[in-house]
């Protein structure tokens, strides 16, 4: 099977995480699409961020009616923080069959060399790259040269076509805390999750 990876905090998911990974399903026949929450994204060990339950829960709120997206949790347990290679390590033992695609946004690339074992990352998934506002899309060469890969015929990098949507979590997290509507900003089920529970009413979660 065709699995694209769609990695992030989640928090809260957004109407742009499901039209990207909707083109990316389309555009290189993916037989599906797991969400993958972090439980300890590496790039925010200092900030708050919310329980990893609760994330999850609107993930599973937010892709229900599309069959072909699936939650995975693989990441819930693991101590330490949730680095994308050894999820793909993980995920390879568990389903050797499996064909894996990275999906990611233009803007991660120019850091893609900071990434845990990034030639490792190329050589486990294929990239499927997704434009971002204000992002510039760097060519292959560039990103094997960026990590040091020497035959850059063992990158497999696809770029996605897909509507560029200015939603952000950050934003949303922001607009809830100062009572601020984020109607048709992330999904209804979504929306009713966070009010019920009373989530993001602190400020300085950003």
């Amino acid at each position: 099977m065709r699995i694209g990876l769609f990695g992030g905090t989640f928090d809260p998911i957004h109407l742009g995480h499901l039209i990207v990974a909707e083109a990316c399903r389309e555009q290189a026949q993916l037989d599906a699409v797991w969400f993958i929450p972090a439980a300890r994204p590496p790039h925010k060990l200092e900030q708050p961020i919310t329980p990893y339950d609760r994330r999850a829960d609107m993930v599973a709120l937010a892709i229900t009616g599309q069959p072909l997206f699936e939650l995975n949790r693989i990441e819930k347990d693991r101590p330490g923080p949730s680095f994308t290679v050894h999820t793909l390590r993980e995920l390879r033992e568990q389903h050797p069959a499996h064909h894996y695609f990275l999906i990611l946004g233009a803007d991660s690339l120019p850091d893609f060399q900071q990434w845990r074992e990034p030639i490792e990352l190329i050589q486990r998934a294929e990239l499927l790259v997704v434009a971002r506002p204000g992002s510039e899309l760097m060519s292959a060469e560039s990103l094997a040269a960026s990590v040091q890969l020497s035959d850059v015929s063992a990158l497999r990098m696809t770029i996605i076509d897909s509507p560029l949507i200015e939603v952000a979590s950050r934003v949303i997290r922001d607009k809830v805390a100062r009572g601020k509507t984020i109607r048709y900003l992330t999904p209804r089920a979504v929306e009713e999750y966070i009010r019920e529970r009373r989530l993001y009413a602190n400020p300085e979660l950003d």
